[in-house]
């Protein structure tokens, strides 16, 4: 009987940690503003996500002004209630490079910052795209 009691209150709160978990599943969009040698471009991120668990798949597509769309896998994806993290790696004309995401889901928001590896942050927010 003890062992029983036991299984539902393990069950119980797993489906508890369900339920608070925010959904990131979906596409979202983000697009800033920028200048660079004097020319303002827009750049535009749609990131696809799908968590499974804690673990968070899917992908990024980054479009700088008119350039060919880079879509890069998610890596390392990780999601612990509306907390979300994950690693992109895009290759380029300039070689390979590396940007970490991190940030909270806050309703339709992402919120976060992102971090080129070597690079500073920046603050990143994207609308559920619906």
């Amino acid at each position: 009987m003890k062992l029983l009691t036991a299984a539902v209150v393990i069950f119980l709160f797993l489906l508890a940690g369900t339920c608070f978990a925010a959904d990131i599943d979906g596409k979202w969009v983000s697009e800033r503003k920028m200048e660079r040698d004097g020319q303002a471009f827009t750049i535009k991120q749609t990131l696809e996500l799908k968590a499974e668990g804690s673990k968070l798949t899917g992908t990024v597509t980054v479009v700088f002004g008119d350039m060919e769309p880079m879509k890069s896998a998610i890596r390392d994806g990780k999601v612990d209630g509306n907390k979300f993290s994950f690693v992109t790696v895009a290759s380029t004309p300039n070689g390979e490079f590396k940007m970490v995401y991190e940030g909270a889901v806050e309703g339709d928001t992402l919120k976060g910052s992102s971090t080129r590896e070597g690079g500073q942050s920046r603050p990143f927010e994207a609308q559920r795209s619906k």
